[in-house]
């Protein structure tokens, strides 16, 4: 912690940035830090592979985000700055935004993921009891000393309501909710989270979940359920790979189920898995034999170069297979 503090209170400028399709934790993790960086006089760069998804737009200081293709290396002294990474671990993670991150003279990674793959070189406060990245950002500023506006709580706020699902999930604790107090003594506002994150969802969203519904597939008598979305979907909804994040979860809902997956066709050439468990499988584990990484209960991997079919035909065969070593054939 000793050298982070040093690091963080020396530098001058700052390269922020967080996993490819950011969900709520990643986001509000840059943004925070971003405003307080910014509110003590720093320069920094809150970067991100592609434009933010809607649904996170009353994130405070999305508006200030940047995405790869509005970047001039050029205008910003990469080399001479601090990169910030949240929310992951591996260089694969971060997507294209990896080159940009690594010319930075120094990395510093906060993650509450438990190590998968090849780690990202830096100074790292990674913490898998941690139930979110923003909440290690809460105890970095605390431990620092800095304030902590009420934008930035919000946002803080945000991703540790977002990564705990509500505080329904098992890695809610007693500080998990010390910590959200403590939050919305500093200004945030629960009511406004909760229902741009819950009750926020572009009509595109029940389309694409119409879709999901109907390709759902049963497997091992309803311990798994596996279904998919392919970039055709996206096209025809006009919506985009964003809006259908945490479909996975939905369909772990169903009663029974043990173990979901989500396939989705991210980009040409380009797919993106969920994994979710109830707990009795761990999916971190499943995903690390595809290259991907992630928590016991929720995690996912990639694929390139491959069509949707064959994807679905691995990650059909990979369930299977859990299913059978947990509970035999």
């Amino acid at each position: 912690m000793e050298t982070i503090k040093k690091i963080l209170e020396e530098a001058e400028s700052f390269i922020l940035a967080t996993h490819v399709n950011p969900d709520a934790d990643g986001l509000a993790s840059v943004l925070a830090m971003h405003l307080v960086l910014k509110a003590r006089g720093r320069r920094t760069l809150p970067l991100i592979e592609d434009t933010g998804p809607d649904f996170l737009d009353f994130l405070h200081g999305f508006g200030d985000l940047v995405t790869l293709e509005d970047f001039s290396k050029g205008s910003f002294p990469v080399e001479e700055s601090v990169a910030l990474v949240f929310d992951l671990s591996e260089e694969a993670r971060l997507g294209e935004v990896a080159p940009v991150v690594k010319a930075a003279r120094e990395r510093i990674i906060l993650d509450h993921h438990a190590k998968t793959g090849e780690p990202l070189p830096g100074v790292r406060m990674v913490d898998p009891r941690a139930p979110a990245t923003a909440f290690l950002v809460y105890r970095l500023l605390r431990d620092l000393g800095w304030a902590i506006p009420a934008e930035t709580a919000e946002n803080l706020y945000a991703g540790l309501y977002s990564d705990t699902g509500g505080f329904r999930f098992e890695n809610t604790r007693e500080e998990t909710f010390l910590v959200a107090a403590e939050l919305v003594r500093l200004g945030a506002r629960p009511a406004v989270v909760g229902e741009r994150l819950m009750e926020n969802h572009p009509p595109a969203r029940f389309e694409l979940l119409r879709r999901v519904l109907e390709r759902r597939e049963i497997l091992s008598g309803g311990r798994g359920v596996l279904s998919y979305l392919t970039l055709k979907d996206f096209e025809e909804t006009g919506s985009r790979p964003a809006e259908a994040d945490d479909l996975a979860t939905f369909l772990r809902s169903m009663r029974g189920v043990e173990i979901s997956a989500m396939v989705k066709e991210l980009r040409p050439g380009e797919i993106g898995v969920s994994l979710r468990s109830r707990g009795r499988i761990n999916v971190a584990e499943l995903a690390a034999l595809e290259g991907g990484g992630g928590h016991p209960r929720a995690a996912g991997f990639r694929k390139r170069g491959l069509p949707v079919e064959e994807v679905v035909s691995l990650v059909r065969k990979r369930i299977l297979a859990s299913l059978e070593a947990r509970y035999g054939g």
